[in-house]
């Protein structure tokens, strides 16, 4: 599935925003008995968390049946203001009844090398599926230089085909960061990509114009479903033939 054949959703009002991310998450994981999901760090992400934890959509999952994972993570304990688990513990998990046993956090605090081998280990011990498990709910971001998870451009784990977590040094933040690979996102079953904000626009008019040259170009489900959820800002410069394929709500 290229970009272009994604499905695209642009939010006029950021109410309407977050509710459909909301939708998009309590359908995929309904869809399962063990539903699997990934979650990623951000602002953007924190909101729809809290609203989740919220009742009217808590009362909607089966928590306790529900399997955690993380996208990427910066390579700092979880305590640390940094880190991505922190942060839905904080916004999301430590407010609904979850197994605590199905909470799969990645061990930052750890040697990085380490620690994707270790979570990968993981994974596998949790996720049925050979050579690749499909998870049911992949969420994911953009950052303004078109990278997603930490899978930024001009590093090594852009070009990572066999492993499902990698280590991937950053040089333009010099830190390590633990990130999913390419190949494990596009296994997904449903991958959500959520983009606010005029600042991403221009990269997102790019994209949709068939740039070619960001990383988050490549996530590319094999058999499962993209949909690009944007607020009415990030789809401020999309190409006329992105805005009419667009669901707009």
């Amino acid at each position: 599935m290229t970009v272009a054949a994604a499905q695209i959703i642009v939010a006029r009002e950021e109410s309407a925003f977050f509710r459909r991310a909301v939708d998009l998450f309590v359908i995929a994981v309904r869809k399962s008995a063990e539903p699997s999901v990934a979650l990623s760090g951000g602002s953007t992400p924190k909101k729809l968390f809290e609203l989740l934890a919220a009742p009217e959509a808590s009362a909607q999952v089966a928590w306790d049946r529900v399997r955690f994972f993380w996208g990427d993570e910066r390579c700092v304990p979880p305590e640390h203001a940094d880190s991505n688990f922190r942060m839905a513990q904080e916004s999301l998990l430590s407010k609904l009844p979850v197994d605590a046993a199905r909470v799969h956090r990645m061990r930052g605090e750890l040697d990085p090398q380490k620690a994707a081998a270790e979570y990968e280990q993981v994974m596998s011990a949790a996720l049925p599926g050979r050579p690749w498990p499909k998870l049911d709910f992949v969420l994911l971001g953009m950052g303004d230089d078109g990278h997603t998870a930490s899978l930024f451009p001009g590093t090594a784990a852009l070009e990572e085909n066999t492993r499902w977590v990698t280590a991937n040094r950053v040089e333009k933040l010099n830190a390590s960061r633990l990130t999913f690979t390419f190949p494990l996102i596009n296994h997904a079953r449903r991958i959500v990509v959520m983009v606010a904000g005029a600042a991403k626009a221009g990269v997102l008019g790019e994209i949709f114009s068939g740039a070619g040259k960001y990383p988050i170009e490549r996530v590319s489900p094999i058999d499962g479903e993209l949909i690009w959820l944007l607020d009415a800002a990030a789809a401020g410069a999309l190409p006329a033939s992105a805005r009419s394929g667009a669901t707009y709500i």
